[in-house]
């Protein structure tokens, strides 16, 4: 039985554009290892609209798995495990590319080391706790027009509607008192393992708790909450692990060092998605912003 599943997921919403980009990854940089290549379909009513997909997986091995689009990328990852029994599973999201040679070899290597149950291409110290409190003590001493004019600023301050629409949510759950990011996120250092690429024993996601994944702080939550995937694999005795480009193995307390998000150049990174892109085309403001974000004061912007 072949050992790992690289479960990847394709979007309709998304476009043919970002899984074009991820299928020209996989095919220019072997994987180091045997593995059987799952792709998750999600939204794609009747398992219809997938033609041009199809054309471009003529000559690629796969399974496919069609899922409703709901859950985030949550809910189709935990169908994954149930629906096949690979041993180890790797997850790529639908903006997830491929940066080099042997790039599973080197997370399966980490994974299987004794002791460990989670690693990732992608960690991060942020907290939204502490971003919420920095926020409320800096709009304090404003007056209440400089305070509003502030937050549209922010608010409509990136071109993507989903991130205005989640900007809005989350000012008016906080404005209602619905929602108190200090009640579900831990303060810096959150350490968490970012969902973009991440792998993990089958064994140890059978045991991983999700909840309802209705709305997206459900998903941030999984992602970086109190009872996070990787808290929930802390409290199981075995330890998350950022793997660097070079094969290299960084504990959380380290994952700093490992220049592989929003440190630097990201030179060391294995896996790229939309928001290491983002940092990566940001101008030297925008990367000092970001990389304090993840970092604080261990931020190393380029």
């Amino acid at each position: 039985m072949t050992e790992v599943g690289v479960v990847h997921l394709v979007r309709q919403k998304n476009g043919l554009a970002p899984f074009e980009r991820f299928l020209a990854s996989y095919r220019k940089y072997p994987a180091g290892m045997q593995h059987e290549l799952v792709l998750i379909f999600k939204g794609f009513p009747f398992r219809r609209g997938t033609r041009a997909h199809d054309r471009l997986l003529a000559e690629v091995p796969h399974r496919r798995l069609y899922v409703a689009d709901y859950g985030f990328d949550v809910r189709p990852y935990l169908k994954a495990v149930e629906g096949f029994d690979y041993p180890y599973f790797c997850f790529l999201n639908s903006f997830s590319r491929i940066l080099d040679g042997d790039w599973l070899a080197k997370l399966h290597r980490s994974i299987a080391a004794p002791g460990v149950g989670l690693v990732g291409a992608t960690g991060s110290y942020e907290s939204f706790s502490s971003n919420y409190l920095e926020r409320a003590k800096m709009l304090a001493p404003l007056k209440p027009l400089a305070r509003l004019r502030w937050r549209l600023t922010y608010l409509l301050g990136n071109p993507s509607p989903a991130v205005v629409a989640r900007r809005a949510g989350a000012w008016m759950a906080e404005s209602l008192s619905i929602q108190d990011p200090r009640h579900s996120f831990p303060s810096f250092p959150n350490f968490h393992l970012r969902t973009n690429a991440f792998m993990a024993a089958r064994a140890t996601l059978l045991q991983i708790r999700s909840g309802l994944m209705l709305f997206k702080h459900a998903a941030y939550a999984f992602e970086s909450g109190r009872d996070s995937i990787t808290n929930q694999t802390i409290h199981l005795g075995l330890e998350p692990l950022v793997v660097a480009r070079t094969g290299e193995a960084f504990e959380k307390e380290r994952w700093h060092l490992s220049n592989t998000f929003r440190q630097l150049l990201q030179e060391n990174l294995l896996i790229a998605d939309n928001q290491t892109d983002a940092y990566a085309v940001a101008d030297a403001t925008g990367r000092a912003m970001l990389s304090r974000q993840a970092w604080r004061e261990f931020a190393k912007p380029a």
